[in-house]
């Protein structure tokens, strides 16, 4: 038998993230939590998982993620980058500082992780799986600062799987739409915004995704079984916007 393939999680700690990192265990993946939340990092320690606290708004981040990748494990095949922060409300309320955080977490730290873990996931022929949004692919009232930074999201993985695709990389994103997550439940709107609004965030059976539907997606896609599907955008938003 080979060595056991090392998976990266960004947002371990949250519904997706800890979905994502019990589906590579499944499939016998070694696994590098990272979270800024070291309680919730705590539910997902287990034999075969590592655990790493780090704010992703922090650029030298992405250095040290994959610094304790190699220590760790020597290699990596995987990154799962699913760690995301919110923002909902009428734009005439968005501050800079909200606007700011959003980008640095939602779309400049994937870009340094993806650049930083780079050379190690062409060596290994990995793949990168990146979570936007359908927000990020129709907009989204109320949310205009995370809905461009899941549509940049979108375009730098999709410049990324052009650009080291040939060697081998391959960088596709998933794209859900409303999913019963601890972050979904941060978003409720308030009185006085478009109660439509709601229902763009539910598919044709009138729910949200569970998180584990999202991360089976995540993994076929970071999996062999994808190995002919780089560059693409799957929306997992059942059927919102068929």
């Amino acid at each position: 038998m080979g060595e056991a393939p090392v998976a990266v999680v960004t947002g371990a700690a949250g519904g997706i993230g800890r979905a994502v990192v019990r589906n590579l265990l499944d499939r016998g993946h070694r696994v590098l939590a990272v979270d800024r939340d070291p309680v919730g990092l705590e539910a997902v320690r287990e034999h075969q998982v590592e655990t790493l606290v780090l704010d992703l708004a922090t650029p030298s981040s992405a250095g040290a993620i994959v610094q304790r990748a190699l220590a760790w494990a020597g290699r990596i095949d995987t990154l799962a980058l699913v760690a995301g922060v919110a923002q909902l409300g009428r734009t005439e309320t968005v501050t800079v500082a909200q606007w700011d955080e959003v980008m640095e977490v939602n779309l400049r730290a994937p870009f340094l992780l993806a650049q930083a873990a780079m050379p190690e996931l062409v060596r290994s022929r990995g793949s990168i799986v990146a979570v936007a949004s359908v927000a990020g692919l129709q907009g989204w009232a109320y949310g205009a600062a995370y809905a461009a930074s899941k549509a940049g999201l979108v375009g730098v993985m999709r410049s990324l799987a052009q650009e080291y695709g040939g060697l081998g990389v391959r960088v596709n994103v998933v794209a859900p739409g409303g999913v019963e997550t601890d972050m979904a439940s941060d978003r409720r709107l308030t009185d006085d915004l478009d109660p439509t609004v709601r229902k763009r965030s539910t598919g044709l059976e009138g729910r949200r995704a569970r998180p584990a539907e999202v991360a089976d997606v995540i993994c076929y896609l970071a999996s062999p079984e994808a190995g002919f599907v780089n560059g693409a955008v799957v929306p997992v938003d059942g059927g919102a916007f068929a």
